[in-house]
């Protein structure tokens, strides 16, 4: 007897009432046919077995009545019964996409309908919502002679189609962890191996990095094994279809290199620079080599000066940590999903649940965000960016006066970690060093911490460990004051203070008198540690203000230019002049409007010329031009130009001021078409620098 057909027959040993043919068609989703010939077979085995049979109770439907002795010799057999070996038809639409997409060809519906034991009209009613579910991605689903079902729609759909169902379907899925937890998860093993999904994994490690982001780390992993299971088939990417800037070397660059040499596969161009730029957008590390840093930074400050405002929660206070995390994420989040790829938030319930306030306000702002993916953001997406809102919540909380030092182990991603370790701070006054995954386990011992903070199951004996989940609920704060007051031994007295600005420039001097560079990476690493050890900053006192880097010989007024291309020139002079930028740059923001669009028109009347740093920047500047006649750019919401700023930067965090200045100026038009008559430079610089709505 099959496991389906014991499951029916457990259904009528525990229940009194009789059951209808049609409630049975619905709860097993087979027809009323093999409903028929499962009962047949349940009752030649009743009567083998010398019981009562299943019996047709006139306008009722179907029963099995029987004495206390035999429900105790049927339940004996039906023990047997806990994963079902058949497939519903939630299995069965899984399996069918992805024999269609995946699997060997040729497949044909008779072989399926053999393999699920089901009727032709099942089979039918499956396929039916098959047809649906794929043509919602604009994918047709062809039975075709001597080929059997094919799929038909652009390779890129196809592959996008496949991540997104596995990811809707089987879930987080962690390449680390051999055991399958549901059905679904055995049914994906058909066709991406889990031995694949580790290879790629390791190839990871080895390549870009073993400490990244775990949530962002097994989807780009999954994607990555969508795209070589077609690769292999030879399903491939169409060179007309898919046009993208060149791809250089990178770690992504390296991970895909990796994979074409273990594999021994040689794709085409095109297929590298497609599976690099779509790994790209789950890498948060380096945007700023993005053509959309730009948009990705003015939507982050846009962003948190909306939500502290619906919030009334001053997150400005943490700014600029705040910002840069945003910042990437949103760098990421705009070429995801105009590509239709959003990743899949396993806590999105219990974010919308604990920190509703902040996740209502970011849903409100999403519409400014949506204007550069063009396509809608999902629930998933707009969780990930209230994990970076809540994490400010808990630092800005926080009693700076810390009595534990602690480690964090969480494998759901780096910012959920954070989000623990500031909610352990604040409520806890625990002082968190580290945010580690569990393959970082081995490096606790060199950090000096007291007590181990895990959201996953570890095994490790050397220092007190409490078990947690991510987000601290009522019941949790009760188990972590005991494990406190278990461990009160462990009590450190830390106080400092201090505003260390002063401090922190003069070691700034000292590197850079003593020939080091201050990059990007050695900014954040000196506020690191300065945060780390208490010592506080006036951050803002280290950016330069608009004022600070706009030269008056890099404002030109009332020019007459003859389209966009001339504008850009134009504006670019004073800075080519001065060196701050060299030809090439000026010919990049060129290039790059005619092939992404008019991504350079910001607000309302004004557009931000850029490219990306590496394209030829030497130093931070600004310039400015007011055209004589307003241009046209292509931008239907925001035509005519009438003020081209042009901005050269050279990291991600040394112009946010200037940013901030801009943003003011896109909220006021009435301000920007003041700046567009003036042809006097000191009133223009007055009239620009002033607060806003003066």
């Amino acid at each position: 007897m099959k496991d389906r057909t014991r499951t029916i027959l457990k259904l009528f040993i525990t229940t009194e009432y009789p059951l209808d043919l049609q409630a049975l068609e619905e709860k097993f989703h087979i027809s009323a046919r093999t409903i028929r010939n499962e009962l047949k077979e349940i009752n030649e085995f009743l009567v083998n077995e010398k019981l009562p049979e299943i019996e047709n109770v006139r306008k009722k439907g179907y029963q099995l009545v029987l004495t206390k002795e035999q429900l105790n010799r049927l339940n004996e057999f039906t023990k047997k019964v806990d994963t079902p070996d058949y497939l519903e038809r939630e299995n069965r639409i899984f399996d069918l996409i992805l024999a269609f997409s995946l699997g060997k060809r040729p497949v044909f519906l008779y072989q399926k309908e053999e393999e699920y034991v089901i009727s032709k009209s099942t089979l039918d009613e499956d396929m039916r919502r098959v047809r649906a579910t794929l043509q919602s991605y604009g994918i047709e689903v062809l039975s075709i002679p001597k080929q059997g079902i094919v799929l038909r729609g652009a390779e890129r759909s196809i592959r996008t189609m496949i991540y997104d169902i596995i990811n809707h379907t089987v879930g987080m899925i962690d390449p680390a962890k051999e055991q399958f937890s549901s059905l679904n998860r055995s049914i994906l093993d058909r066709y991406i191996p889990i031995q694949l999904l580790q290879k790629l994994d390791q190839l990871h490690d080895q390549s870009v990095s073993s400490v990244e982001d775990n949530i962002y780390r097994n989807q780009l992993i999954v994607f990555t094994a969508v795209w070589l299971s077609r690769y292999m088939r030879q399903d491939l990417i169409a060179s007309t279809t898919w046009e993208v800037v060149d791809t250089p070397q990178s770690e992504i660059r390296d991970y895909v290199n990796a994979i074409c040499e273990t594999f021994a596969i040689r794709p085409p161009e095109i297929e590298i620079k497609y599976i690099v730029f779509m790994l790209n957008t789950f890498n948060s590390r380096d945007m700023h080599n993005s053509i959309e840093w730009v948009q990705a930074q003015l939507l982050s400050i846009q962003m948190i000066q909306f939500v502290e405002k619906q919030t009334k929660i001053p997150f400005s206070r943490k700014e600029e940590v705040l910002q840069e995390g945003l910042y990437k994420h949103i760098a990421g989040l705009i070429n995801r999903v105009r590509n239709d790829v959003q990743i899949v938030n396993p806590l999105k319930e219990n974010i919308q649940k604990n920190y509703g306030n902040i996740y209502t306000a970011i849903h409100q702002f999403t519409p400014e965000i949506e204007k550069w993916t063009i396509k809608k953001l999902s629930d998933d997406e707009i969780a990930f960016l209230t994990i970076h809102f809540s994490t400010s919540v808990s630092a800005i909380n926080q009693d700076l006066h810390y009595v534990y030092k602690a480690v964090v182990i969480c494998n759901h991603g780096m910012a959920t970690g954070k989000l623990l370790s500031e909610n352990l701070k604040e409520l806890f006054n625990i002082e968190v060093l580290a945010v580690l995954s569990s393959r970082e386990i081995d490096l606790i011992e060199k950090l000096d911490v007291d007590l181990v903070f895990s959201t996953v199951q570890v095994t490790y004996d050397k220092k007190p460990l409490l078990e947690l989940d991510p987000i601290i609920k009522e019941e949790s704060k009760k188990r972590i004051q005991h494990f406190l007051n278990e461990n009160s031994k462990y009590k450190r007295l830390i106080n400092n203070s201090n505003d260390s600005t002063r401090l922190f420039y003069s070691l700034i001097d000292i590197i850079e008198k003593s020939q080091g560079k201050v990059n990007g990476e050695i900014y954040k690493e000196l506020e690191l540690i300065f945060d780390q050890n208490h010592l506080v900053i006036n951050k803002k006192e280290i950016q330069p203000m608009l004022k600070d880097v706009l030269k008056d010989s890099a404002i030109l007024l009332n020019q007459p230019v003859a389209d966009w291309e001339e504008a850009i020139e134009n504006v670019a002079e004073p800075l080519l002049k001065e060196a701050v930028i060299e030809k090439s740059y000026v010919q990049a923001m060129i290039d790059s409007v005619k092939e992404f669009g008019p991504y350079i028109v910001i607000g309302k009347h004004i557009a931000l010329a850029h490219a990306r740093p590496e394209d030829g920047v030497n130093k931070l500047g600004l310039s400015v031009a007011t055209l004589k006649e307003p241009i046209e750019f292509g931008n239907d919401l925001n035509d005519p130009v009438k003020i081209v700023f042009c901005l050269a930067a050279v990291d991600s965090f040394s112009h946010l001021n200037i940013m901030k200045g801009l943003v003011e100026l896109i909220n006021d038009e009435d301000k920007i078409d003041r700046l567009s008559e003036y042809t006097d430079i000191e009133e223009f610089k007055a009239a620009l620098f002033s607060e806003p709505g003066n």
